[in-house]
């Protein structure tokens, strides 16, 4: 130790007197996660709003009530000509009129919804599936209603009052006050700066290689465990700092709660040795700098983009979920996602933490094989 520490604090001062590190590992991450965290935070605040075109009748009234359970759209009442102008106007998602031949509809089994449409964003995707959904119920109660004789409009009344089917939030997030998501788009440009500032750091050494810097260390009474130690644990602390930062950054500008600390601490540094080994591998089978700094761009940001760090896995195709889990940023997003939302599944973690873990063998072996000793 009394040999590896001179290696990581030399190499640590050089890192940060450099201002494009501090604008790359802490301003950038900050920047972006301030910008896009808060149009996130301002999308959940501003919910979809969706018209409802209907005359005024018993049966109407509680099919109203019905579509106004969801309280994941805005529900707002309007004519047909204003629905139309807000629709092409893009204020509204959608607009959704109940005809007069609604009870026709049921017994001739046709649509019963007209939906005025302008163009199909995700939020009208989730919007038609509710609908259909509802069209399904209020087929149901109709029949009901025809077997006990009963009036349509009461045994709709019934449905509607009825609680049904609720899925308590607290089952799969512990922490409901928490901003998963927001705090998921934070940690994934963490990592993204991670992966650049670490393998930067790391091609480092190509650039002492050539200068002598390398040699003379290779000469001196120090061991080669002894400095690539001190190279490593240098980047694992660099990583360490630049979360600290970010996530105490978050905490002030959105007052988020990052989960149990005995499972964020653990589970973030064997994320930060799992981009060290990252940065260790393109600095080993690359020759120069300026080759490790293009091949970092291509792989950093593709890999993002396939890992979730941009966007949700759960929106992408069913094909390209496969294939994201052969990018360590998935693993990674989804170790955090358990931590920060409290749900903690064992099963789930463990499964995270040993992909993470492979993902850290090969990139060690790789990186340490293609360093040279000389």
């Amino acid at each position: 130790m009394r040999r590896i520490f001179p290696i990581l604090s030399l190499h640590l001062k050089s890192f940060f007197k450099t201002p494009a590190a501090f604008v790359l590992m802490f301003v950038m991450p900050v920047l972006f996660s301030w910008i896009f965290g808060g149009m996130s935070v301002n999308s959940k605040q501003n919910k979809p709003v969706v018209n409802i075109v209907a005359d005024r009748n018993e049966t109407n009234t509680e099919i109203i009530k019905l579509l106004k359970k969801d309280k994941n759209f805005k529900w707002e009442t309007e004519t047909l000509k204003k629905a139309r102008e807000n629709v092409s106007n893009d204020m509204v998602i959608a607009a959704v009129a109940i005809p007069e031949d609604f009870q026709e509809r049921i017994i001739g089994q046709r649509a019963l919804f007209d939906v005025i449409l302008q163009k199909k964003s995700q939020d009208y995707q989730a919007l038609n599936a509710y609908l259909q959904g509802s069209a399904r119920l209020i087929s149901s109660s109709y029949q009901a209603a025809d077997t006990l004789e009963a009036s349509f409009s009461d045994v709709l009344a019934g449905v509607v009052n009825q609680k049904g089917i609720v899925v308590e939030r607290q089952t799969i997030e512990k922490n409901p006050d928490n901003h998963v998501q927001v705090n998921l788009m934070v940690v994934g440009f963490a990592i993204m700066f991670m992966m650049f500032g670490l393998s930067g750091a790391a091609s480092a050494i190509l650039d002492e290689r050539r200068n002598g810097t390398w040699g003379r260390l290779l000469i001196s009474p120090a061991r080669k465990g002894e400095i690539i130690t001190g190279y490593l644990l240098s980047y694992f602390i660099m990583g360490w700092i630049q979360f600290a930062v970010l996530l105490a950054a978050i905490k002030f500008m959105f007052g988020s709660s990052w989960g149990s600390l005995s499972y964020l601490v653990p589970y973030t540094s064997l994320v930060i040795i799992m981009v060290t080994g990252f940065g260790l591998m393109i600095a080993g089978i690359v020759k120069t700098k300026q080759q490790a700094m293009a091949l970092n761009s291509v792989l950093i940001v593709s890999t993002c983009m396939l890992g979730g760090v941009y966007w949700p896995l759960d929106i992408v195709p069913e094909f390209m979920q496969k294939i994201a889990l052969a990018v360590p940023q998935s693993w990674a997003m989804s170790g955090f996602k358990e931590i920060m939302s409290g749900s903690l599944h064992s099963g789930i973690l463990l499964k995270d933490i040993l992909a993470l873990l492979g993902f850290t063998v090969v990139f060690f072996a790789i990186g340490l094989r293609g360093m040279k000793f000389e």
